[in-house]
């Protein structure tokens, strides 16, 4: 719940969060057990039909490449498919998605991660 009345958080905690958040993006902070983040990140999550997982992976392939041009390519990092180890974007490394999509099977989650920050 979201309130406008009470303040979650002094100044203090604010100033210091916003300080990890400039070092690092994914940052959370904990009080009494609970943890508050921002996510500069943006994901996405879907349903589809079992019978069509492949078209429907090929088809968020066509999503997200559309994004890029729209953004004007702006990446510099992705994670690698299968290891989700960070490769500079465009790295061999990675393989094609569109393959990386046909050879997963439906029982697996196919993801993958692109940001336009070194340190993500």
């Amino acid at each position: 719940m979201v309130s406008t009345t009470y303040q979650m958080f002094s100044q203090d905690v604010l100033d210091e969060f916003v300080e990890m958040l400039k070092e690092w993006p994914n940052s959370y902070y904990e009080i009494d057990g609970a943890e508050y983040t921002i996510t500069p990140f943006l994901t996405f999550y879907f349903t589809y039909d079992p019978k069509h997982y492949l078209e429907t992976s090929l088809a968020m392939i066509d999503v997200h490449e559309a994004f890029e041009r729209l953004l004007g390519h702006p990446y510099t990092i992705a994670t690698h498919p299968n290891s989700e180890v960070p490769h500079p974007y465009g790295s061999k490394r990675l393989g094609d998605l569109r393959d990386w999509a046909r050879k997963t099977k439906l029982k697996v989650s196919f993801v993958f991660n692109f940001t336009d920050e070194k340190n993500h």
